[in-house]
């Protein structure tokens, strides 16, 4: 405090201070409380008030139905009068007479007979000399083809794949139907505001009754208590999976001699971080799908035929979903080692490496107890970001790996509308998170001094 006061006077101070106390109230302090009264706020709601809203659903359900109904209905009758009103618009339709014989226009040569073509309709075009009996027979005449209807296909345009078979209904019938519809979407509506007074009178009085309790947490079902251990598990082979990944190229940035070597290795962690986290996930999928990069490559060297529909379906299992995890949190591993190790003396590696110890013991007995608190606070980031992850396991599982606690905990807050339960599992979450910090300081035998360095 009086280095700060010194450095920057009391105003400024104050402002920092000032800033710094809004801060943790307004993003830490009042949604973790917040968060922790929900969680123990349990909701009782009344058998009545579950059934009226059950049976609100089902009437808002087939009210949308109905609307499909009507506008297809409505459709199909439209195209009725369109087709009605197409031949008295005016435009004269030219009869279609079939012709037994081509008569040779008098401009040909006559010595050419015509050819008998019975089965072919052909206009007969008037001439100004010579008159048409075709015109003056009206048996032999046909009427003008009318448009096609809406169930007849248009000759020449090829049907949508996707549209529904459209059964061809009388007029009578439709007109019928529309009605019938639309007197029962008028009762719907009308039951609908009826059911919806019952259900605001029930939760305003006994509908809902609120009282605090664990019940939020004891009720968790079996199922999501298993997700929530496995996302544990997950979390730690991630972990795991980072610290082998992240530790040599921490140790072989912090033990470069060469500036440059430095650099372009933290160029090559850094660089793709610039990209938006999204975008470095979904170019993961691009290379583990069926159709992916990796199998392409394994099509190219023989191994698949892409072709014949073969394909190894990598983001089908977690394994693909801790690549990416590791890959999305690398650098929260890496510089927490590479800023303990670039402070270790290497003259101890030298004496060690002189003194005929191994570069596994060198690394057991000098690198690493050097690098715990690094290595403690890698881990702790790192199991943190990937308990808590629900982009990754997303994006690249999409249903076809098991579930993580945090889609879990993302469904009962906006898909089951349970805030109360939403809250609580992820105060549960939270406490498992800290508990791991607790038991990774104990191991590492590091405090909160040693971490801050």
């Amino acid at each position: 405090m009086n280095s700060l006061v010194k450095s920057y006077g009391k105003g400024l101070t104050g402002i920092f201070l000032a800033l710094t106390a809004v801060w943790i109230a307004m993003l830490i302090v009042l949604p973790q409380a917040r968060m922790i009264e929900r969680a123990f706020t349990y909701v009782d709601r009344s058998g009545d008030a579950a059934n009226l809203s059950l049976e609100i659903d089902r009437a808002y359900t087939r009210v949308f139905d109905i609307d499909i109904d009507l506008r297809d209905l409505k459709g199909q009758l439209a195209a009725d009068e369109a087709s009605n009103a197409a031949p008295s618009g005016g435009l004269p339709t030219p009869s279609l007479t079939p012709s037994p014989s081509l008569t040779p226009s008098p401009s040909l040569t006559p010595s050419l007979p015509a050819a008998p073509s019975p089965s072919l309709p052909t206009p007969s075009l008037p001439s100004p000399g010579v008159p048409s009996p075709s015109l003056s027979a009206p048996s032999l005449s046909t009427p003008s083809p009318a448009p096609p209807s809406p169930a007849t296909p248009t000759p020449g345009v090829a049907p949508s794949p996707f549209a529904p078979p459209q059964e061809t209904l009388p007029r009578e019938e439709i007109e019928a139907r529309i009605a019938a519809l639309e007197e029962e979407k008028a009762g719907l509506q009308a039951r609908i505001a009826e059911l919806e007074v019952q259900e605001a009178e029930l939760t305003s009085t006994a509908g809902i009754t609120e009282s605090y309790s664990a019940k939020n947490f004891t009720n968790m079902s079996e199922l999501h208590f298993r997700i929530f251990l496995s996302t544990i598990v997950y979390a730690l082979c991630v972990t795991l999976l980072s610290f082998v990944v992240c530790y040599p190229v921490a140790y072989a940035a912090a033990t470069a001699k060469s500036a440059n070597k430095v650099a372009l290795m933290m160029l090559g962690l850094v660089i793709p971080y610039a990209i938006n986290e999204l975008l470095r996930i979904f170019s993961w999928v691009m290379i583990l799908e069926k159709q992916g990069i990796l199998n392409g490559v394994l099509d190219a060297i023989g191994l698949i035929d892409m072709q014949a529909g073969e394909g190894v379906r990598f983001v089908a299992s977690n394994g693909a979903v801790f690549t990416v995890m590791v890959y999305a949190y690398v650098l929260f591993m890496v510089f927490p080692i590479y800023n303990t190790i670039d402070t270790l003396d290497k003259n101890q590696i030298e004496a060690a490496r002189d003194l005929g110890s191994s570069t596994w013991r060198i690394h057991w007995r000098v690198v690493l107890p050097h690098a715990k608190p690094g290595i403690a606070v890698g881990a702790i980031m790192t199991f943190m970001l990937s308990a808590g992850s629900i982009a990754v396991p997303e994006i690249v599982g999409r249903g076809l790996h098991p579930d993580w606690f945090a889609q879990v905990i993302y469904r009962r807050f906006f898909e089951a509308g349970s805030w109360n339960e939403g809250a609580a599992y992820s105060l549960a979450l939270l406490v498992a998170c800290i508990v791991f910090i607790l038991i990774n300081m104990a191991v590492f035998r590091v405090g909160i001094r040693d971490i801050a360095k």
